[in-house]
């Protein structure tokens, strides 16, 4: 596509990726960008900004909530759902039927159709946006009213409806199937996966035309597409979740998917009764004669009318037996496999690309494969300039202290998480600050470096305040006594708010989140310090090659705690998280 003087349009322009996206189309020479952000100062800002780099590019803001419809695109998504009226409209937005009158107030729709851009660029993270509006919470706090009105008579169909549709949430059982799955193969000691999967539309786009008795395109069949999009990604992150043994070295799973684009056919020829869900269609007949008139209403459902059931008798034909996806007449399966429709693949053509794949050989249709070599990975780029933010960092640090300002140390904010990252960092800039070095601190004994850091935390407020003030509690020496703040990030629940403060769950917790000043827990670090020092002396001191990632001046015991080097050797080494694909 020549984008040169073209319109375009940046959705979540403002943004780090979409204002680099700007900065590239201007250099191609577009002739103007439509610039979108949540908030209409975001895209003004962005677009002056811009307009001073680029001055012979227009850029045109445009702002809103692109989910919602215009009426709200203003509004704080808190402020929509904390009213019934529109909290309501809001869900039927989402759910009915996607007629014009629907789609066309939405905010997204009425953006593009209005500026009729020659493209579009979507920068705005939607999974993150939509993900996490959190379901799992917002489900306990459904199921913790149902107990509560349990016992209440009245209340029996509506506990029925809330809880079959909290049943039927697919993403939630889709993430355990996973979880389950990717357990199961480790404890079976299993080697590989491979998913024959689906694209939820045999191949079809949006404008597929079979539908589930609905409007077209059948939501249906499309949420069947998404989570099958959905469990692809969850592989593709599947296969790159190594199993690390205890001696270090890896073990990994191999994970592909087959993702026929097809319908796939065929089963068997036969004939016989027509069944849908095992069950025979009797077959009725109505006399001409006894024509209901329309009338104003008409029910999909009656017991009673001129109809009649022909006994026992039943639906018979002929049909093609597809297997898992049903019977097909004779003129359903022309039609679906018409060319230009779903047409089909053979189940045995799909076997042979499995047993390809599944014995090394490559097919070409492995999913997983092609998401591994299309992804952008870490680049090299990157990476040297990974020191130069750090040099920033502690550039600008040094000279806003040098003005006067009282910065709280850049140890942790809890805005990345999960807590155990927040505890992790603290906790060593704790006995960083009580011994400065790995060598210093290991001659120490385990209640002796308790009894520092809690020294160092009774003399330091203000790095007292700045762990408390993110909902990270610390727990003292005596393991019976703990510091915190009015809210604390672990334990958490969606309703309950009290817990009981059993040895096991202060342990769950101090695991999870807490800073542990117990002398327990002083010993796990003195490990931690040990297997670092034996790592570095375990390595050739004549090995100057590429084989290692980290040489031997990387943790020097004399050389003054990091804490973010010391929370990544731990998420590597001790909660096997290494990345093994880059």
């Amino acid at each position: 596509m020549d984008v040169r003087g073209k319109k375009g349009m940046v959705l979540g322009g403002f943004g780090l990726v979409g204002m680099a996206v700007c900065r590239k189309l201007a250099n191609e020479g577009v002739d103007e960008l439509v610039v979108t952000s949540l908030k209409e100062q975001e895209a003004n800002n962005a677009c002056a900004s811009l307009s001073s780099e680029f001055p012979d590019v227009t850029f045109t803001p445009a702002w809103g909530d692109l989910f919602v419809r215009t009426d709200f695109k203003d509004m704080p998504r808190r402020d929509v759902m904390s009213d019934p009226d529109n909290r309501r409209t809001f869900i039927r937005d989402l759910l009915d039927p996607l007629v014009p009158e629907v789609y066309q107030r939405i905010t997204l729709y009425d953006q593009i159709v209005a500026n009729k851009p020659y493209f579009v660029i979507d920068c705005i993270n939607t999974a993150t946006g939509i993900a996490y509006q959190d379901v799992y919470e917002q489900s306990e706090k459904v199921l913790d009213q149902l107990d509560r009105h349990r016992e209440k008579p009245v209340d029996d169909e509506l506990t029925d409806v809330v809880e079959d549709l909290i049943a039927s949430m697919n993403a939630p059982q889709l993430v355990r199937h996973i979880q389950i799955l990717h357990n199961a193969l480790i404890d079976g000691d299993c080697r590989g996966y491979l998913k024959v999967g689906t694209t939820g539309t045999g191949g079809m786009g949006l404008n597929i035309p079979y539908t589930h008795s609905e409007d077209r395109p059948s939501r249906v069949l499309l949420t069947k597409n998404a989570m099958g999009g959905a469990q692809t990604l969850m592989l593709f992150l599947m296969g790159r979740t190594p199993l690390q043994q205890d001696d270090g070295s890896i073990r990994e799973i191999f994970v592909k998917e087959i993702k026929p684009a097809a319908a796939i056919a065929w089963k068997g020829v036969k004939a016989g009764e027509i069944r849908k869900r095992g069950v025979a269609f009797p077959r009725f007949n109505m006399p001409m004669d006894k024509a209901l008139p329309l009338g104003d209403v008409v029910s999909s459902r009656a017991e009673d009318g001129p109809w009649t059931q022909n006994g026992n008798d039943t639906l018979k034909s002929v049909y093609i037996d597809t297997g898992e996806n049903g019977i097909f007449s004779e003129g359903e399966f022309t039609a679906i496999t018409e060319m230009g429709q779903m047409e089909f693949v053979t189940p045995e053509e799909i076997a042979q690309q499995v047993a390809w794949e599944l014995m090394g050989g490559n097919s070409g249709h492995d999913v997983i494969g092609a998401l591994d070599a299309s992804v952008l990975e870490p680049t090299y780029r990157a990476g040297v300039l990974r020191q130069v933010a750090l040099d920033k960092l502690r550039y600008v640090k040094k000279q806003w202290e040098e003005d006067g300002a009282d910065l709280d140390e850049s140890v942790a904010f809890e805005l990345l998480g999960p807590p155990r990252l927040t505890k992790l960092l603290h906790e060593a800039n704790l006995i960083r600050h009580a011994y400065k070095t790995m060598r210093a601190a290991s001659m120490a004994k385990p209640d002796e470096i308790a009894d520092e850091c809690r020294s160092v935390l009774s003399r330091n407020e203000k790095l007292r305040s700045a762990i408390l003030s993110v909902g990270v509690p610390v727990l003292l020496p005596d393991g019976e006594t703990y510091l915190r703040g009015p809210n604390l990030l672990i334990p958490h629940h969606a309703v309950q708010t009290e817990f009981d403060a059993t040895p096991e769950n202060i342990d769950y917790w101090c695991d999870k989140g807490w800073v542990d000043l117990r002398s327990s827990n002083m010993e796990r670090w003195l490990g931690w310090f040990d297997a670092i020092l034996r790592q570095k002396d375990e390595r050739p001191s004549d090995d100057t090659s590429s084989r290692f990632d980290f040489d031997e001046t990387y943790f020097d015991p004399d050389e003054e705690i990091n804490p973010g080097k010391m929370a990544g050797w731990i998420f590597i080494n001790i909660d096997k998280g290494k990345r093994v694909k880059r």
